[in-house]
């Protein structure tokens, strides 16, 4: 819980940065070297991988997780995909309250034949949800994969992958023009706080119920 706390306040000195106005100008400038860059492969490529984050992917991918590990144990079970919302409901909440407005429409390169799914949520787009999602449950997967050998004893070799996923979801939102990159820092730190918070209990009934947890 310590390790979540830190990440909670680095992510509350990021809201404040915010809303203060801090990272106007690096915003601006990191979103136009990315896109600079771009091209229309990249556009459907990161458009594609953006679904990787949505809330409909995320709380599927979280709901199996739940259900495959922990059946038989009804919260744990659920757990998963309840965080997943849960994390969701905050992100609506703090783009009520914290004003970084999204970039405009001339930096929008979502291919317009891709389905967009949910990513518009609010007027304001700090925290970037599909950041916070992400990090939530493929960090999972990885602390899964890593502890409790989730894919057998070669599961370490999926933590580079995890956490690419995790950087592209990351870096698509930036450069798709959805957020700015202090969104999505403040949505991958969010989401450490609420994925270290749900590993500190999953060790506890781990520690509690040895052998209980997986059946």
């Amino acid at each position: 819980m310590i390790t979540a706390g830190a990440f909670f306040a680095a992510f509350a000195l990021i809201t404040v940065l915010v809303i203060m106005g801090a990272f106007d100008g690096p915003n601006l400038r990191l979103t136009r070297y990315l896109q600079g860059r771009g091209s229309p492969a990249q556009d459907i490529g990161l458009g594609l991988f953006s679904y990787l984050g949505s809330i409909e992917v995320t709380v599927v991918v979280a709901a199996l997780l739940g259900f495959a590990l922990f059946r038989g144990l009804r919260l744990l079970a659920v757990l998963p995909a309840v965080l997943v919302v849960v994390a969701s409901g905050l992100e609506v909440a703090f783009k009520s309250i914290v004003p970084s407005m999204e970039p405009g429409k001339a930096f929008q390169r979502f291919p317009h034949g891709l389905p967009s799914l949910s990513h518009d949520v609010g007027t304001y787009a700090f925290p970037s949800g599909h950041v916070l999602r992400a990090t939530i449950v493929y960090g999972l997967v990885l602390y899964l994969a890593e502890r409790w050998e989730l894919f057998g004893r070669d599961s370490s070799r999926l933590s580079p992958v995890l956490v690419l996923v995790i950087f592209f979801v990351g870096y698509g939102v930036v450069y798709l023009g959805w957020h700015w990159f202090a969104d999505a820092l403040g949505g991958l730190l969010l989401g450490l706080t609420l994925l270290f918070g749900l590993i500190a209990y999953l060790e506890r009934k781990r520690n509690v119920n040895p052998g209980h947890l997986l059946d």
